[in-house]
This record gives structure tokens, sequence and C-alpha cells, in this order.
């Protein structure tokens, strides 16, 4: 017992000096070391080949097939045209009853990383279009807050959108339609778009003030995946296409 008492007090003697005395940085110094050994752990690669395996199953699964690729472009695009679309569909089904809520979709070019290709789309090509956890996210917008959108819309020189139609005439977006019907300033609409975005992502500032938000709680990426899914169920292939949603005044 004494013994401990003499360990504990001498310990105790050592952090009060350590705590009283002062200490600063005199030196510092770095050096590099170059490992140029390119050689493969061979049990550490038997032991990821299953893991390996598996990823690579998932990833190189064929979801749908496409009859011509679908790429970006500006002012209106067949990818966009293709994400929006799917999107809106896919929110629809996710809201079930209350699916006639959804209005417009809309994203930002930069949110889109790659292409799709012509023939077989696969998983991993969805993951190289949306490699970031984005999540849908549902906004309702003022009359104002809408025209709002519209006039960034045009900003951007043409935006991917869906269920929405304008013409950008100079600096001012013209002849809006919301599903075939003429843009109301004093009717709210509901706005899919991604939690980027509906945070005031790429200055859509307007989004943060939106009178209402729900969120979907799904990525955008698993959302264009069960899109895939659901029309090669139909026994569908996708169809890009340019439908004029976004016209230059002549």
């Amino acid at each position: 017992m004494k013994l401990l008492l003499k360990i504990f007090f001498f310990s105790a003697l050592i952090s009060l000096y350590a705590c009283s005395k002062k200490t600063s940085v005199s030196n510092i110094s770095e050096s590099h070391i170059i490992i140029n050994d390119n050689k493969i752990d061979s049990s550490i690669y038997k032991a990821m080949l299953p893991y390996k395996k598996t990823h690579d199953e998932q990833m190189y699964a064929v979801i749908a097939k496409s009859e011509d690729a679908l790429v970006k472009a500006d002012v209106e695009s067949t990818l966009g045209n293709f994400f929006c679309d799917a999107v809106i569909y896919e929110t629809k089904k996710l809201l079930g009853k209350d699916s006639n809520m959804v209005d417009v979709a809309i994203f930002n070019k930069g949110g889109l990383r790659n292409s799709l290709p012509k023939g077989n789309i696969t998983i991993g090509n969805v993951f190289e279009l949306m490699p970031f956890d984005n999540e849908v996210v549902l906004l309702k917008l003022s009359g104002a807050q809408f025209k709002d959108m519209c006039y960034k819309i045009v900003e951007k020189g043409g935006i991917p959108i869906g269920g929405m139609r304008l013409t950008m005439k100079g600096s001012t977006p013209t002849d809006i339609t919301i599903n075939g019907k003429a843009f109301d300033e004093t009717k709210d609409y509901w706005v899919v778009t991604s939690d980027y975005l509906a945070n005031g992502g790429d200055s859509y500032s307007f989004f943060k003030n939106a009178k209402e938000r729900k969120i979907m709680n799904v990525l955008l990426r698993n959302v264009i995946i069960n899109y895939c899914e659901d029309i090669t169920k139909l026994d569908q292939t996708i169809k890009p296409k340019l439908d004029g949603r976004i016209q230059l005044s002549k």
C-alpha cells in the first residue's frame, strides 16, 4: 500500500511539472520517403478478390438500353431531358396518391458529370453520371419565386428542365408553360430538384426561401437506376430526344 502511495505521489509530481513547464517549437524539419515498389501483396489481393468480384458484377449489370448516346449540350440536351423526365416519373411513383403535386423538374448542368452511352447502360454508367450522393427534394414555390427560377434558367443559357417549356428572348424568359398550361404568377408550383440546388447551390438562393420543402429521402442516382429498371421491365428502350422545351427567340 505504501509503495502504491509513493508511485501515485511521484506520478502527480511529474504531471504538475509537465503542466507548469512551457514548451515551444524551436525547429521544424521534414523528410520524404519515395516508394517505388509496385508489387501487389498477394494475401491482401486474395482477401479483396471476392469483394471486387461482387462490386464488378453490380457495376457491370445492364439495366437499360438506349437507342442513342445521351449527351450534354447548350440550351437543351438529350441527357438533361432524359434525366428530368426520369426524375419526375419516379418521384410521382414515390408520392403515390399525391403524384399530381409534382409540376416541374430542374437541375444544373454541372450535376450531370458524364454522358450515357448508346446501347447497354449499366449501373456503373449511372454512378459515373451521378457520382455524388445528392438527394431528391420537392420545393413549393410561389409564382414570383418560380419566375425568378425562369430568369435563372435564361441566365444560365438553358439548363436541364422537365414538365415545362419556355423561350429565351435575350435575358428574359417568355412563353412559359407548365404541363401545357400558361404560367400563372398567382399560383404556387412544386419543383423537384437536388438538395444541392434546394440549399441555394449554384446561386439558386431563392430556393432556400421556398414556401414548403419535402425531403424524399432517396438519392438521385437510385432514382435513375430505378427508372432504367422500370422501363426495361416494360420492354422499352431509352429514346433520346430534343423536343424544344427550351427555345431561343428568333
